[in-house]
C-alpha cells in the first residue's frame, strides 16, 4: 500500500469540528483514497489549544507537529482590529519567524519523511511556511528517494503585515521557491490568473461535490425547521461557513432590517447561520441591540450529513463574500438545489451566470441583496427555476467523482 501524504493548513488548525472550506475537502479526498486502499495521513501543526500530537479523525489519521507559536500568535493577530495591526506586528512577531519557524517544520518533517517514507506530499495553502520549509528540508533528509511535493492554491491573493510593519504579498515565498513543488494547482481560473501576475505558473484543478450526500432532501427540511422552530411556511436565507467580516456576516442585520421595512408578510424571512468565527459574538450582540435576533438561529454542523441538513431546510443561499477564490459551501448549496445569491467575484462567476442558475450582486450592495431575496421570496417560478439549475451546474462540471477520478490518476506520483 502506498502512502499519499496531506499536510493541511499549516497556519490554521485541523480538529474534530474543522467543517467547511478546504477542511471539508481534505476530509473528502482523504477518505475516498482511504476507501481506494491508499494509505493517507493529515499533517497539521500543534498550537496552544491541541491536546494531543497524533489522534484520528472520523477514521484519518492525523499527526500534529511541533513548529513553535508562531500559527497562535498568527492566531491572535487575526483578531486585532485592522488600524491597529501596524504597530501591534512589530510586538507580536520577530524579524527572524519565518526563518525559524521553516526549520522547525523542516526537521518534523523529515523525521516523519524518514520514518514513514511517503511518497507524495500535498500542501494546501501554507503559504509562507511550507516553502522555507522544503528549502531547508533538502538537507534533513536521508538519501532514500525524497516525495513528490505539490501545492493546491485555494485562496485569492491577501496582502499581509510583516513585523516591520510593512505589507506584502501572501504569495512571495511561493513564487520565490516554487521550483520545489512537481505541481502547482489553482482551485480557479480566477486564482491561477493571480497567480501567474505574481510569476507562479500553475494548473487549474476544480474542487468537486458528493451530489449523492448534497441533495435536496424534504425529510431533513422538516427535521432542521422542528428543531430551530421554524414554520413550514418561513422563507429561510441561509449561510455556512466561517463568521468573519470577511465573508460579509456584518450586513446581515441591515439586510434584515431592510427586509422587514416591506412589509408584515417579510417578517416570514429567517436567518439560518451555520459555522464559528471570531465576529459570532459582535454579530449576536449586534442582532440584539437591532432586536431583530428573533429573525437568526445558529448551529454548527458537525458532519457533512449535517451541512447537507441545513441546505435542505432552506429556500436560498446567502454569500456575501468580499474575498473568495470558488466557494466550496456555494457548490454544496447548488448541489442541495438551492438558489444563490453570491457577490460579483471572478471566482464566482466561473459557477453562476447570473439569472440562469444564480444571482450575482455587487459586493456590499445592501439594496441589491434585498431586492434579490424579495425577488425570491415573491415569486416561486424564479425561485423553482433557479433550484433546478443550480443542480444541473454541479452534476456537468463539478463532480466530486471526476475530481477524486483526476487526483487517483495524475497526482499520486
Amino acid at each position: 500500500m502506498e502512502a499519499i501524504i496531506i499536510i493541511a493548513f499549516f497556519i490554521e488548525r485541523f480538529t474534530k469540528n474543522d467543517i467547511g472550506g478546504v477542511k471539508s475537502y481534505l476530509r473528502r479526498i482523504a477518505k475516498y483514497l482511504i476507501a481506494n486502499d491508499r494509505k493517507v495521513v493529515i499533517l497539521t501543526q500543534l498550537t496552544k489549544n491541541d491536546q494531543e500530537e497524533e489522534t484520528v479523525i472520523e477514521g484519518i489519521p492525523v499527526i500534529r507537529l511541533d513548529c513553535g507559536d508562531l500559527v497562535d500568535r498568527i492566531e491572535s493577530f487575526s483578531t486585532i482590529p485592522t488600524e491597529e495591526r501596524i504597530q501591534l506586528a512589530k510586538d507580536l512577531f520577530n524579524d527572524n519567524d519565518l526563518e525559524t519557524t521553516g526549520l522547525k517544520l523542516a526537521g518534523e518533517l523529515a523525521e516523519f519523511i524518514n520514518k514513514n517514507k511517503p511518497q507524495v506530499i500535498h500542501f494546501h495553502n501554507s503559504y509562507f511556511i511550507t516553502p522555507y520549509a522544503l528549502y531547508f528540508l533538502k538537507q534533513r533528509l536521508n538519501t532514500y528517494t525524497t516525495p513528490s511535493y505539490y501545492f493546491w492554491t485555494h485562496s485569492p491573493p491577501m496582502d499581509i503585515i510583516l513585523p516591520d510593519g510593512k505589507k506584502d504579498s501572501i504569495y512571495s515565498a511561493l513564487s520565490s521557491f516554487q521550483n520545489l513543488f512537481k505541481g502547482i494547482f489553482s482551485v480557479s481560473h480566477s486564482v491561477r490568473d493571480y497567480l501567474l501576475k505574481a510569476g507562479i505558473n500553475s494548473k487549474v484543478k476544480y474542487l468537486g461535490v458528493d451530489t449523492e450526500v448534497f441533495a435536496k432532501s424534504e425529510e431533513k427540511r422538516k427535521q432542521i425547521r422542528e428543531k430551530f422552530n421554524i414554520s413550514e411556511n418561513a422563507f429561510v436565507v441561509l449561510y455556512t461557513g466561517r463568521i468573519i467580516k470577511e465573508k460579509g456576516l456584518d450586513l446581515f442585520p441591515t439586510i434584515c432590517k431592510e427586509l422587514l421595512k416591506k412589509g408584515d408578510s417579510y417578517a416570514k424571512i429567517q436567518f439560518l447561520i451555520a459555522g464559528e468565527g471570531r465576529y459570532k459574538e459582535k454579530l449576536i450582540e449586534k442582532l440584539k441591540q437591532e432586536k431583530i435576533d428573533h429573525c437568526f438561529h445558529f448551529t454548527v454542523a458537525e458532519a457533512e450529513e449535517d451541512l447537507a441538513a441545513l441546505y435542505s431546510s432552506a429556500d436560498c443561499f446567502l454569500l456575501p463574500t468580499r474575498r473568495e477564490a470558488l466557494g466550496l459551501s456555494l457548490l454544496e448549496a447548488m448541489s442541495c438545489s438551492l438558489p444563490c445569491l453570491v457577490t460579483d467575484l471572478s471566482g464566482v462567476k466561473e459557477i453562476i451566470t447570473h439569472g440562469k442558475n444564480g444571482i450575482i450582486f455587487p459586493k456590499d450592495d445592501i439594496a441589491e441583496i434585498v431586492r434579490w431575496i424579495s425577488a425570491l421570496f415573491s415569486n416561486k417560478n424564479m425561485k423553482e427555476n433557479l433550484a433546478q439549475q443550480t443542480r444541473v451546474t454541479i452534476t456537468e462540471k463539478f463532480s466530486a467523482e471526476n475530481h477524486y477520478r483526476n487526483f487517483m490518476r495524475r497526482l499520486l506520483f
